[in-house]
């Protein structure tokens, strides 16, 4: 809930939707059912606040485009400024408070004015920050848009009487069709944008308008879950307090735990509360890596016993350091429920943000939830057709995926020792590669300010909804603990210019490859190539080795050291590798001037460990696609399980095809398994390569391919830099059992 005990109710809509009239409707209903109500209506005319918006709207500053977005926005924002005490002081009283409009008609309206909806997702950052941010008016709890199409629109406007705020039939805006259509265009572009906050009701039904009375009852249905309980009548004499308001589907706390640690507006993404130490939150994302149930109840027990450390740090921290500062050593934690495999994957492409998901090991995707459904993720924007087959054709997967948990747990058990519930463990291993991109999991995530502004900016600007609608999410979380980051995304200049300059970017480059490039995909005939090394000759960092330990120029010290013999660098080199006993040992950082560059063709999984690397340069991958095939492992073949695990796979191709060939391009993309192979391309330096191919954890962590593909590495840095690739610890053992 927003603010206070109450609520903040608005009717969003096109003119002539019938705002007013469902708006009288709903406050007295609400009155009958117990509730006091305090209702507004915007823009406030005859009140000395809207003076700027009559004038705009009587075209006395030019027409809307002359006057330009921003501009606009400031009169409306300034009448609704003025009325923000009022609706503050009856949400503290408990009441339900509803509006006629608020900062989502800006939104739309002001909202036509671009062309582009990458400015205009800037246009919406800007806004949202001037109305709560910086003139803090209270934020609606939901804004139900009421949407009619244009032309239906305008024909009720003539049927209205005459308005106070104009002598005009039609205002500004009312008079423009093509406006009007916009508008309802940008409406439904953010009902799908900004989910959690705004929620379109279709008010017709086959081209007819529907009566006022069903179209009430809908908007009843929606409203009604978010009514706090009805308040109790007092009994003469009687001094009962008014209860709080119970958070929708909060878990249980568990003893110990502190209340209100989970933070939550309604939607996958929340944080945790600022009373919170970053010691216990870290150890309770650290716990996501296990969890096998719901994730809120997990992050709960793991908090048990927490207590408030600082409640004050990020305030002290800013008045000591400054705002720069605050935006390095300030971070928060997230935690992303419900993500897809390809919203993980976009979240991974930024170096700075340390993040930990759950193993899929961990989750019992053979299971169903209460309603029936599989752990997926299924865009809400398909359409109905493609929407049933998408379903379908997971659904499908996802009976296949439980048989051979199933078979592969039976056949564990008796070829080994395994308990059962190891055996089912170590099945869902083997089985994750049918599973799809589009399956749910956990992500817990750490990011500075400056770290997670830049994930905010990626995310918003990403050509897929699932990544911008979470870029929505973390900003609004972002909103409750880092007030000073808010600041700087939610300028134009710098978060919308950003978000808008990434998306065009992509489209452009995007455009030119599709003209320039050939649309058939490359054969993969080495699974690891070398691309590029430097220097070619290891020896040539010998400089670099020395540089620290001399009184000379670098150039001085190639000079110099041209002309040693052999056995000489080799020693040097020997001595700045040092004895090192066991694979955490370091070597100095002059081996951060060798690099090594490599195109890879390996399943998502694989992918997925190399993304974990957070120091790798140059990471990233092609679109998934189900064309470069897959591998069956041996296990599955001695288990006999081959037909159902093949048949994900065909399954898997047929759905993509169908996607693509419905023009769902990038949704296509959740079509594709954990074991179907794609083309990624990484770069990384001699130093890095110490870590990246030493030794892994044991093998359930790290997949058979993935391991071949680190020893695949190893041979070939050998084959070039012999005497770096002897330093190096081998690569761990091979995982035959799984090849």
């Amino acid at each position: 809930m927003s603010t206070g005990r109450g609520i903040f109710i608005v009717l969003e809509g096109t003119d002539g939707s019938g705002k007013e009239t469902q708006c009288k409707r709903l406050a007295g209903r609400l009155s009958k059912e117990g509730y006091e109500v305090a209702v507004f209506d915007f823009p406030q005319y005859g009140q000395p606040s809207s003076f700027f918006v009559q004038q705009y709207l009587n075209g006395k500053y030019g027409t809307a485009e002359e006057v330009g977005p921003y501009t606009a926005s400031l009169f409306y924002a300034l009448d609704r400024y003025a009325a923000a005490a009022r609706i503050r002081e009856a949400l503290s009283q408990g009441k339900v408070v509803l509006a006629n409009r608020f900062v989502g008609s800006n939104m739309a309206h002001q909202g036509t004015k671009f062309r582009h909806a990458e400015e205009r997702r800037g246009f919406f950052i800007w806004l949202d920050n001037l109305e709560f941010e910086m003139l803090r008016i209270p934020r609606p709890t939901r804004s139900f848009v009421l949407r009619v199409p244009a032309e239906t629109a305008q024909s009720l406007v003539d049927g209205k009487g005459q308005r106070g705020y104009t002598d005009k039939k039609r205002d500004l805006h009312e008079a423009d069709i093509n406006h009007l259509k916009r508008s309802v265009e940008v409406y439904d572009d953010m009902c799908r944008l900004f989910p959690n906050d705004f929620t379109r009701i279709d008010c017709t039904r086959e081209h007819k308008l529907l009566d006022v009375p069903t179209v009430h009852e809908i908007i009843w249905q929606k409203v009604r879950p978010l009514l706090p309980p009805r308040p109790r009548k007092k009994t003469a004499g009687a001094n009962t307090p008014s209860r709080p308001a119970v958070r929708q589907e909060a878990p249980a706390t568990p003893a110990g735990a502190p209340a209100d640690a989970l933070t939550s507006l309604g939607g996958n993404v929340y944080t945790f509360s600022p009373t919170l130490n970053h010691t216990a939150v870290a150890a309770a994302i650290a716990r996501l890596s296990s969890a096998n149930g719901d994730v809120p109840a997990v992050l709960l027990e793991a908090l048990a016993g927490a207590s408030d450390k600082d409640e004050q740090l990020q305030r002290r921290t800013l008045e000591a350091y400054g705002e720069h500062t605050l935006q390095q050593l300030t971070g928060m934690h997230l935690i992303i429920d419900q993500a897809s495999g390809l919203l993980t994957t976009a979240i991974g492409q930024g170096r700075q943000v340390a993040y930990l998901g759950q193993s899929i090991r961990y989750i019992p995707y053979e299971q169903r939830d209460n309603a029936g459904n599989y752990r997926y993720h299924v865009p809400s924007y398909l359409e109905p057709q493609i929407r049933g087959q998408y379903k379908a054709y997971l659904d499908q997967i996802f009976n296949l995926y439980g048989e051979l948990v199933a078979g592969l747990a039976r056949f564990l058990q008796q070829t080994s020792a395994s308990t059962p519930e190891n055996a089912k463990l170590q099945a869902r291993d083997i089985a994750r590669a049918v599973v799809p991109v589009a399956a749910k999991s956990a992500i817990g995530l750490y990011a500075s300010g400056e770290a997670l502004e830049r994930l905010i900016t990626r995310l918003m600007s990403d050509p897929l909804p699932e990544a911008r609608e979470t870029g929505e999410a973390i900003l609004a979380q972002a909103r409750t603990r880092m007030p000073g980051l808010v600041e700087r995304i939610a300028t134009p200049e710098r978060g919308g210019a950003a978000i808008a300059h990434r998306a065009t970017v992509h489209k452009k480059v995007g455009r030119l490859a599709r003209e320039h490039l050939p649309a058939h995909y490359a054969d993969a005939d080495q699974p690891v190539t070398l691309t590029k090394v430097w220097p070619r000759n290891e020896l040539d960092i010998l400089p670099d080795m020395l540089y620290a330990h001399s009184t000379v120029s670098l150039q001085d010290l190639r000079d110099k050291s041209a002309d040693w013999p052999y056995d000489i660098k080799a020693k040097i080199f020997e001595a700045y590798i040092g004895d090192r006993t066991n694979a955490n040992l370091q070597p100095g950082r002059a081996l951060e001037n060798v690099h090594y560059s490599w195109d890879i063709v390996c399943d998502y999984d694989t992918f997925s460990e190399l993304q974990r690397w957070r120091s790798v340069q140059a990471l990233q991958q092609q679109g998934l696609t189900p064309r470069y095939g897959y591998a069956v492992p041996k296990v599955i073949d001695d288990a006999e399980l081959t037909d159902q695990y093949e048949a994900c796979f065909d399954l898997s191709l047929r759905l993509h095809s169908l996607l693509q060939g419905a023009g769902y391009m990038y949704e296509a993309q959740y079509a594709t398994l954990h074991g179907h192979r794609l083309r990624c391309q990484v770069t990384y330096t001699a130093r890095e390569a110490f870590r990246l191919l030493a030794p892994g954890p044991t093998p359930h962590d790290h997949t058979y391919a993935y391991q071949l593909l680190i020893r695949s590495m190893h041979e070939k840095i050998g084959e070039v830099h012999p005497l770096i690739a002897e330093a190096i610890t081998s690569p761990p053992t091979l995982d035959v059992r799984q090849s």
